[in-house]
């Protein structure tokens, strides 16, 4: 009797074929469990911490932000983390800094709107040159923020909450870090003489408001040399005039409140930006 010869290559192609088509149903669920533990959370806080980094230690530089066309973002707002530029220039000055002497001097330092691009970009991307950006015209950011679906926009201070940026009709622009009692608002921006946290007027147009006094006590507390060179913490009138200004709140898509920063004292966010 004769034996039957075993085809091996019968044998081995299906079972090469299943191989195949598991290891390629675990590569797929291993790559989306990866996309899924990897995708970035952005916070508030992360948002808000970002945006305290350069503060007492960048001057304010006419357009600096921006790039050499003064069209959209510079060097420095399309890159993660401080120019060790912005700390050297800083030390080179003194009390008596004017940026009149330095304007477009631009990789020296932040303008208001290059400030607020830089510290978006800071916290939305993760890696440097990467797009366009986030600097505007100061009294565009607000609308062209919401229209890119990042939040919403409103024309009432009176909405304020900790995160939002409001924009000035004058060309200036700033973010909120908390709301006093008072109705004042404790601000971290770029202004002449830099980058620092002020306060404005209190809902009756007094200057010596809540978050006036928060301001010079974190300036002097964390921000000491600073404070002795740039000691005034407050803001004019107009920071919070009605036909002024415009609010951007982000959407929870883009920027978690994770610490609940909305529902906060602002002595309780002090405590957490600064711990």
């Amino acid at each position: 009797m004769k034996k039957r010869k075993i085809r091996y290559d019968r044998i081995l192609l299906p079972i090469l074929i299943i191989f195949i088509i598991i290891f390629g149903i675990s590569s797929c669920h291993k790559t989306e469990e990866t996309k899924f533990q990897t995708k970035a959370i952005h916070t508030t806080t992360d948002f808000l911490k970002n945006a305290l980094k350069p503060v007492g230690q960048t001057l304010y530089i006419y357009g600096g932000g921006w790039n050499e066309a003064q069209t959209g973002s510079g060097t420095e707002a399309l890159t993660l983390g401080l120019s060790k530029e912005w700390k050297t220039f800083y030390a080179s000055q003194d009390s008596t800094y004017n940026y009149e002497n330095y304007m477009y001097e631009i990789h020296n330092g932040l303008d208001c709107s290059g400030y607020v691009g830089w510290a978006i970009y800071n916290t939305l991307e993760t890696k440097s040159n990467h797009g366009n950006g986030y600097v505007l015209k100061a009294e565009e950011m607000t609308k062209t923020f919401a229209n890119m679906k990042l939040g919403t926009y409103s024309d009432s201070i009176l909405d304020a909450k900790p995160g939002d940026i409001v924009s000035m009709a004058n060309a200036h622009v700033y973010i909120v870090l908390g709301v006093c009692e008072d109705g004042s608002l404790l601000i971290v921006h770029s202004s002449p003489p830099g980058v620092k946290i002020s306060g404005t007027h209190d809902l009756s147009g007094n200057s010596n408001s809540q978050a006036v006094e928060y301001a010079k006590k974190i300036m002097e507390t964390y921000y000491p040399d600073w404070y002795n060179r740039y000691p005034d913490c407050t803001v004019d009138s107009s920071f919070t005039q009605p036909n002024n200004v415009s609010l951007f709140h982000w959407n929870s898509k883009t920027l978690k409140d994770t610490d609940q920063l909305h529902t906060m004292s602002v002595n309780q966010i002090i405590q957490t930006l600064f711990q």
